[in-house]
């Protein structure tokens, strides 16, 4: 019921109580009015003995209600407001309902004055007669709620603090940098703010804040970073300034063009350095010292064709040979090499000379003599190996033989591997190094026949024929072509 209605069955109460003074003054009422009367006069005397106690109560509630209210600002729970209206419509429902009843008794007794004054209809009753309430579904617990407001203890605090202001990140695309790879090009650095607080505490731990406003002390410096687009770094997996290679023969250009004036021949598998990309299909690079431009196309990695670099070193071991080239160097190359150079060949009919590609290997290390000047030189003086003197006497040099009688007088050998060594030593000590370089085991050339390193100055003092350094390097060209 709500208050307004409540309000209105006061004014009929106060209506019926002028009537029954009325009553009172009519002296020939009859016997049966007088009765009503009576008992108007009993209803009014209870009711106000309702009202009384219904007026206290609605004290002690409001007291307590006020209580509540007082208990719950003091603890700064945002559920004061609601819990005191809802304590307070408790309380006017209770007023309401005990004056319902009471109405409901008066209008009992006074049989002409219900629904005839009130222009209500009648309320639910049950067998006893009594009012019917809907109960509250809703019950508020009001212990439950008092209790869990003053185990939180709230505050609040006012602070100004220097705070930092967060660098941003700002990316860059960068077409010399591989596709995928960021690059970090400026360092961001924080800056600093005055930040005006109020900082909301629950049991001494924050809970929540507000930003009542800030004022800039210092900028923050951004963070760049180069993000890398090119896909030719990203597929060969390099850095400008790293090594590259030329996958076949290539032209070293002016420019960035077909028709450019060309600079220098790059033999296959050489190395150059990356210097810089132009477009997509054309490279900077610099080689042995000049620079230019090549396809991008005609470039390969070691991390993208691991044998790149194996033939690299390959082929600067033939880049080394010339008629001019020093003999008395180690060529540097494997035993696998001098495998790979000697075997095969379709000349050694009784493969004397593979057999024996680690003799010559053990002759380039171990003397610090070219090998392969020394294979050579046996594969012409025996014809790979097919002469008499090297199948009887196991000499592929002819050692010792002179002009008159060469078969009888050249030197026999237990091995091939045993002349191969003996030839070397001679050549080391007598005809390619100069007086006093050390040689092997502690000694010094002596240089007998010495006129120089090369091919053409041993074939002053080696052999008769003018024409055999050419005929010996012609197979140093021939083996040398084979790695």
């Amino acid at each position: 019921m709500g208050v307004n209605n409540f309000e209105k069955m006061q004014q009929n109460l106060e209506q019926m109580k002028s009537n029954l003074e009325d009553m009172k003054r009519v002296e020939h009422i009859e016997p049966a009015k007088n009765r009503l009367l009576k008992k108007g006069r009993r209803a009014v005397e209870k009711r106000k003995i309702k009202n009384t106690n219904l007026a206290r109560i609605a004290r002690e509630e409001q007291i307590i209600v006020l209580t509540t209210i007082v208990i719950v600002a003091i603890t700064c729970v945002f559920s004061t407001t609601i819990f005191a209206k809802t304590m307070v419509e408790n309380t006017t429902e209770k007023q309401e309902i005990v004056a319902e009843n009471e109405t409901e008794e008066i209008v009992t007794e006074m049989e002409n004055v219900t629904t005839e004054e009130k222009g209500e209809q009648a309320r639910p009753v049950n067998a006893q007669g009594q009012l019917i309430l809907e109960s509250n579904e809703n019950v508020i617990q009001i212990e439950e709620i008092l209790m869990e407001n003053v185990s939180v203890l709230k505050s609040k605090e006012y602070a100004e603090e220097e705070r930092p202001i967060e660098f941003e990140t700002q990316y860059v695309e960068n077409p010399n940098l591989p596709e995928g790879e960021e690059k970090i090009t400026q360092n961001g650095v924080n800056g600093k703010q005055q930040v005006t607080v109020i900082k909301s505490y629950e049991n001494n731990e924050m809970v929540s804040e507000n930003i009542l406003g800030t004022i800039p002390i210092e900028n923050a410096t951004p963070q760049i970073v180069d993000k890398g687009t090119s896909k030719f770094l990203a597929n060969n997996k390099v850095h400008l300034g790293d090594t590259m290679y030329v996958t076949e023969e290539v032209i070293l250009k002016s420019s960035a063009e077909d028709s450019a004036e060309e600079i220098v021949v790059i033999l296959e598998s050489l190395d150059v350095t990356l210097e810089e990309l132009k477009g997509e299909d054309w490279c900077k690079i610099s080689y042995d010292g000049l620079e230019g431009f090549v396809k991008s196309k005609n470039l390969t990695s070691a991390k993208v064709t691991p044998g790149i670099v194996d033939a690299n070193r390959r082929q600067k071991i033939k880049m080394t040979l010339n008629q001019d080239m020093p003999l008395n160097q180690s060529t540097d190359l494997t035993l696998q090499d001098y495998q790979k150079i000697l075997s095969g060949n379709k000349s050694d009919k009784n493969h004397i000379i593979s057999d024996n590609a680690e003799a010559f290997y053990n002759v380039d290390k171990n003397y610090h003599m070219n090998g392969i000047f020394l294979a050579s030189m046996a594969i012409h003086e025996s014809g790979w190996g097919t002469s008499a003197i090297s199948q009887d006497k196991k000499n592929l040099f002819g050692y010792g033989a002179y002009d008159s009688s060469p078969y009888q007088s050249s030197f026999s050998f237990e091995t091939y591997a045993e002349g191969i060594d003996l030839v070397a030593r001679v050549l080391v000590k007598n005809y390619i190094n100069e007086a006093g370089t050390p040689i092997y085991d502690d000694e010094v050339a002596k240089a007998s026949y010495y006129n120089g390193p090369t091919v053409s100055a041993v074939n002053t003092r080696y052999a008769s024929d003018e024409n055999w350094h050419n005929k010996v390097y012609s197979y140093m060209e021939y083996l040398y072509n084979r790695l």
